[in-house]
This record gives structure tokens, sequence and C-alpha cells, in this order.
């Protein structure tokens, strides 16, 4: 069972909601866009997305971002 908690490092794996600026599908059009978890409210996971936009997704939606795709991303640093 996945298990998020805030300030988690995730992407959106799940293409539930589609692929746009506002649901950035990892791997898709947009490339691979990670965010933080920013708030857990029930079934509800807020994400900041590092391309300057905020959903809600359910946990399913998301995967946590492994250290290793960080390093490739962001050089050893996630932004």
């Amino acid at each position: 069972m996945k298990k998020f908690k805030i300030g988690d490092k995730v992407k959106y794996i799940s293409n539930e909601y589609g692929e746009d600026k506002y649901n950035p599908l990892w791997g898709g059009k947009y490339g691979k866009i990670a965010g933080i978890l920013i708030e857990i409210e029930y079934e509800n996971y807020c994400v900041n997305w590092n391309n300057g936009t905020c959903n809600s997704y359910r946990k399913n939606d998301l995967e946590l971002v492994e250290e290793q795709e960080q390093l490739n991303l962001f050089g050893g640093q996630f932004k």
C-alpha cells in the first residue's frame, strides 16, 4: 500500500484526469514533471508541480519520485 507524507516528491502516473499543464503525466508530452506533496486531506493529495501549477489527486494517481530519478532530473537537487 502506498503511503505518502507532506514534503514527498511525487509524479502523476495514472492519467486518470488526462494530461495537461495542471496534470503533467510523468514522461508524457510535458516531460518528467515532479512535484511536492503539500497537503493531505482525507483521500485528497494536493501537489505543487515543478511547472508552477497545483492540483489534487488520489493516492493511486501518484508515485514517489525515486532518488535516482531526482539525481537525473535535478543534478542531485530537487527544486
